[in-house]
């Protein structure tokens, strides 16, 4: 199969996809109405660093997607390894219209007040950038205004469509 060709099944696409190991975040936001929401997020890079830059990439039917894009401003927290079941809730559909972060460790943000995870390996802090149409997603690109390592830890990672971890 070559680039450009049509005939690729998104499966084929997803089972390709899965042989590139990434680390696993949420990122998180807070809507007009001080209600927070949160996503499991993989598609996360470095950008730029000047000015610094990351991107994530967001589904449109996500119900992140539209308080974060009035939002303007948002939180990533980067999971550890014993954060497994954190990342299953905020990749799992049941969640919506709930209260997201109901009985996790969290603190707001400093510089955007979206939920930062207690127990996250590192976490920081974005306002948006940029957005630009990524088909069935919209890819976030955000400047960031805050960044810290939070504990020393092994990072949870997503590798083959399972978890993993380094050790």
């Amino acid at each position: 199969m070559s680039a450009g060709d049509s005939s690729i099944e998104p499966a084929t696409f997803r089972h390709v996809m899965s042989r590139f190991a990434s680390g696993v975040t949420v990122v998180s936001t807070v809507d007009a109405a001080g209600h927070a929401h949160g996503m499991t997020v993989n598609a996360l890079t470095s950008v730029s660093l000047d000015p610094l830059l990351v991107l994530f990439c967001c589904e449109k039917d996500a119900s992140l997607h539209a308080p974060l894009m009035r939002s303007g401003s948002w939180a990533v927290s980067m999971l550890a390894a014993a954060q497994i079941e954190v990342s299953e809730w905020f990749a799992a559909r049941e969640r919506r219209g709930t209260d997201q972060f109901a009985g996790l460790d969290v603190r707001p943000g400093a510089h955007t007040g979206a939920p930062v995870l207690a127990d996250a390996l590192g976490w920081i802090e974005c306002r948006t950038w940029a957005t630009y149409d990524g088909g069935d997603h919209s890819i976030v690109v955000g400047e960031v205004l805050a960044i810290d390592i939070a504990r020393d830890d092994d990072p949870l990672l997503y590798f083959r469509s399972s978890y993993r971890t380094v050790s």
